[in-house]
């Protein structure tokens, strides 16, 4: 009796060394800092492996997190800093926390955030979950409106709102549509870019 309990012993040591902590670290373009630090926590959580990217949060595919996923095995764990850095919004969360229970697999994140397979923490898990989720949502709108910001600091447009156009060059954008050329026509004669066009145009039909 005591060999064979030893060697369940052991066997499950063995399992627990086997087990992988896969870290997944994400920020928009130009947070290299952000991202740079996503990484520093994830391995001072311990993780074996760490996948990052710097891509939109709305990319429908994330390379390097379908990579992190792909590497997980029964007994695995995700971990994010926070749900944000991997998931779009609260369907997306679900559906993929669900296929990593079914697997055996936990979600981690570093705020708190625990899903696993278990069923003595189902109750557990679900009120973090919805606390969380509640912050996804509010993480994403903020994110959003910093990565408009970058791009139009990137494009050359004032970052505090629409472009100044002077009023010659709006009388010049109206004139050019009233004889008939096109908005990438004017684009070309006038290096107003077709969104402010547009808007010109908008703006002069409401006078």
């Amino acid at each position: 009796m005591t060999f064979h309990f030893k060697r369940k012993r052991l066997l499950l040591s063995d399992q627990t060394k086997s087990r992988k902590s896969i870290g997944y670290a994400r920020a928009i373009k130009n947070e290299f800092n952000y991202l740079e630090q996503q990484i520093e926590s994830l391995k001072k959580e311990g993780c074996n492996l760490i996948f990052s990217e710097l891509i939109s949060l709305e990319a429908e595919i994330k390379p390097q997190l379908n990579k992190a996923l792909s590497c997980l095995s029964k007994g695995d764990e995700l971990i994010v800093t926070q749900l944000d850095r991997a998931f779009l919004n609260k369907k997306d969360c679900l559906k993929t926390i669900n296929k990593l229970m079914k697997n055996d697999v936990k979600l981690r994140t570093l705020s708190g955030f625990l899903a696993d397979n278990y069923s003595s923490k189902i109750n557990s898990s679900i009120f973090n979950i919805l606390y969380e989720l509640d912050n996804l949502e509010e993480n994403y709108s903020l994110e959003r409106k910093k990565e408009n910001l970058i791009r139009r600091k990137l494009s050359g447009n004032n970052s505090g709102g629409r472009p100044k156009i002077s009023p010659l060059k709006e009388s010049l954008v109206l004139r050019l549509r009233n004889e008939g050329f096109s908005y990438r026509s004017i684009r070309t004669q006038t290096g107003i870019s077709l969104s402010t066009i547009r808007r010109i145009i908008l703006d002069g039909e409401a006078i």
